[in-house]
C-alpha cells in the first residue's frame, strides 16, 4: 500500500513490473501524451476500482501512463500472484471477465458518443459515465445533499473529451442553464441526473 500526492506518477520505477492497482483512496488518472505535448484522459478511477486488467496477460506493455489525480492511498498486487489465486479459484475468473466486459461497452459508448454526439451530448455523456458506470463511488464522485459530486476540473474534462477549455466552460455552462448541473470550484454538481441522461442521448 503506497500513499501518493496528487499529480504524483503511480508507476514511475518500473513500467515493465507486472501488477495491478487498487485503489484505496482518492483517484487514479488514467492517461497519455502525444509527442507534440496533447494530454488525453482516458479514465478516472476511484475508490474500489482496479487497473490496469491488461497486466493478467503475459508480455503485453503499458498504452498508458497512470498518475494520482488527487492525493490517493493505492495497493500495488503483484499479477502473478492475483493469478495464482484466481487459477486456485477458477469462479473468480468471472468476476474478472464481467468488469472486462464492462469496461469494453463503456469503451464503445464513450466511442461512439465522439463519432456520433454533439459537443454538448459528448459532455453530458461523459459526465453520466462518471457517475454511472463508477457507481457514484469511482472516479473522483461523492454524494451530495444535492447530487453525486464529480471531482473535476474544465482542463480535466477538456483532456477526456480533446476539447478546449473554452469550449468545455461554454458547454457546462448550458448544462448549468438547463437545470442538469451546478457547478463549484473543480466540482460539478449533478443535479437532475435525468436530464442529464436526455441529453447525453440527444433527446
Amino acid at each position: 500500500m503506497e500513499r501518493y500526492s496528487r499529480r504524483t506518477q503511480v508507476l514511475a520505477h518500473d513500467r515493465h513490473r507486472r501488477e495491478l492497482l487498487v485503489v484505496v483512496s482518492g483517484c487514479l488518472e488514467i492517461s497519455s501524451m502525444s509527442a507534440n505535448g496533447r494530454k488525453y484522459v482516458n479514465a478516472l478511477l476511484g475508490p474500489g476500482q482496479v487497473a490496469p486488467l491488461v497486466r493478467l496477460l503475459e508480455d503485453v506493455p503499458l498504452a498508458y501512463d497512470y498518475h494520482a489525480h488527487e492525493d490517493s492511498v493505492i495497493v500495488h498486487l503483484p499479477s502473478d500472484a492475483v493469478i495464482a489465486v484466481l487459477d486456485a479459484e477458477p469462479v473468480l475468473w468471472r468476476d474478472v471477465a464481467k468488469l472486462g466486459l464492462q469496461r469494453q461497452r463503456l469503451s464503445i459508448v464513450l466511442l461512439q458518443n465522439q463519432m456520433l454526439n454533439s459537443i454538448h451530448g459528448r459532455v453530458a455523456a461523459t459526465l453520466m459515465s462518471l457517475v454511472h458506470f463508477y457507481g457514484g463511488q469511482g472516479p473522483g464522485t461523492a454524494e451530495d445533499a444535492g447530487g453525486p459530486l464529480v471531482r473535476l476540473s474544465q482542463n480535466d474534462l477538456a483532456a477526456m473529451l480533446g476539447l478546449s477549455r473554452q469550449t468545455i466552460n461554454k458547454e457546462l455552462g448550458r448544462l448549468v442553464e438547463e437545470g442538469a448541473i451546478d457547478m463549484r470550484y473543480k466540482r460539478i454538481r449533478i443535479v437532475d441526473a435525468d436530464r442529464l441522461a436526455r441529453i447525453a442521448a440527444g433527446t
